[in-house]
């Protein structure tokens, strides 16, 4: 029982660093923000454009209230969390579907050539509509299984690991649009 306790408070620990750091990263100037380094820097404008996307119920209002940067970054980050959490599948299930028709032009602002070239090969070849992913909503994991078998997701996740992370295009991308962030 002692080791569930341990658990628990450091989860609770791991909460509240983790909101110290969002009142943190959202209170930083232009100059300050500039200055973190890499990973430091990647969390704060992720802490920042998940904020000012989740004040909008829907995510789509949220994008758009986003600058061109912040969009850029929010879309292609959204994107490669969701592909590296639970593949190509779970971005078109979950609430991407707001984001999904932004990606390629996205991936191409930031220099993510091969990612763009893998993603735009998966939906032409798949006959993807991304401007009408309403095929994709369900309601259990059965379905979400049973997505997964709609097309070859596997094949694309396998192709996408092997890939440069996105991360690393957006770090050089944030500090050369360092104003708008």
């Amino acid at each position: 029982m002692a080791g569930f306790f341990k658990a628990l408070f450091g989860l609770w620990r791991s909460v509240k660093e983790a909101k110290k750091n969002e009142k943190y990263y959202l209170n930083l100037s232009k100059d300050k923000l500039s200055s973190l380094d890499d990973g430091d820097l990647f969390s704060a404008v992720l802490c920042r454009t998940e904020s000012k996307v989740g004040k909008f119920d829907n995510i789509s209002d949220g994008v758009k209230s986003l600058s061109s940067a912040e969009r850029v970054f929010y879309v292609t980050s959204y994107y490669e969390a969701e592909v590296n959490n639970g593949g190509l599948c779970q971005f078109f299930v979950n609430s991407s579907r707001d984001v999904a028709p932004l990606l390629s032009e996205c991936l191409k602002t930031i220099g993510a050539d091969e990612h763009k070239k893998l993603y735009d090969s998966f939906i032409s070849d798949n006959g993807i509509d991304v401007n009408d992913l309403s095929s994709f909503m369900i309601d259990s994991a059965a379905e979400f299984k049973a997505q997964t078998e709609r097309y070859p997701f596997e094949d694309f996740d396998n192709a996408f690991y092997e890939l440069d992370p996105i991360q690393d295009l957006l770090i050089p991308y944030i500090r050369e649009h360092i104003s708008e962030f």
